[in-house]
């Protein structure tokens, strides 16, 4: 209800329990599994309200996955460890209606969302949803995507109508499948950047290390103010 009443892609509601952190998210229309962005904000709250050191690496939980977080405050930058989903590769026609097929030069999905990869940054910009049509599929939503490979860049966007929204400006879930889209093309040792090119656009980094089963993203964050709700 209150998702609904704010209006905004998620709510993010905290928890503290003897000193653990935990975390759920609500879209205007249900409850989601992760939320990227949505961390990184509850994340800006705590450490606003002095609950660990500027630089204490911390974990906040969900009912599915575990998140490890830390601030560089010369940067004013958080890093956010997240989950790598695993992709199954799918045929274009599978988005008949949806978008202009013609378009698209692969198709993958995760178990939440397809991921279609376009030719050109122009594309992606200019690109045409069927809203309705997205709605009917069994997937969350669909990450629209464009990298320019020798810069090690990606671009995308995110369209999730079942949510409650058409477009999310910020979606750091979306790199979980990225990663796993673009892995082979693209050198994560290094610091890939990313641009979610929403109208009110999201950047930052993502990278996986050798050794590690997780990718970091560390994003930039802006400034916050509270405001007091009260509830019937």
């Amino acid at each position: 209800m209150i998702a609904k009443k704010i209006n905004i892609s998620e709510v993010t509601f905290l928890n503290l329990e003897r000193s653990k952190f935990f975390i759920r998210w609500f879209s205007p229309t249900q409850e989601v599994d992760i939320c990227g962005h949505g961390t990184i904000a509850g994340f800006k709250i705590l450490k606003s309200m002095n609950l660990f050191t500027a630089d204490e690496s911390v974990e906040i939980q969900s009912s599915k996955y575990n998140f490890k977080l830390k601030s560089n405050m010369d940067l004013n930058t958080i890093s956010l460890q997240l989950p790598i989903f695993s992709l199954q590769k799918k045929l274009p026609n599978e988005l008949n209606n949806i978008i202009d097929v013609s378009l698209i030069e692969r198709v993958s999905s995760s178990y939440l969302d397809y991921i279609v990869e376009l030719d050109s940054l122009s594309k992606l910009k200019k690109i045409n949803i069927n809203f309705s049509e997205l709605l009917k599929v069994k997937k969350r939503g669909l990450i629209v995507t464009y990298a320019e490979i020798a810069k090690n860049e990606i671009f995308f966007r995110y369209f999730c109508p079942k949510l409650g929204f058409n477009e999310d400006p910020g979606t750091g879930s979306a790199l979980s499948s990225l990663y796993s889209f673009w892995n082979k093309r693209l050198d994560f040792d290094k610091k890939i950047s990313f641009s979610q090119e929403s109208e009110r656009k999201s950047r930052g980094f993502v990278q996986k290390l050798v050794n590690d089963d997780f990718i970091t993203i560390q994003t930039f964050v802006s400034s916050h103010y509270t405001k007091t709700i009260e509830i019937d």
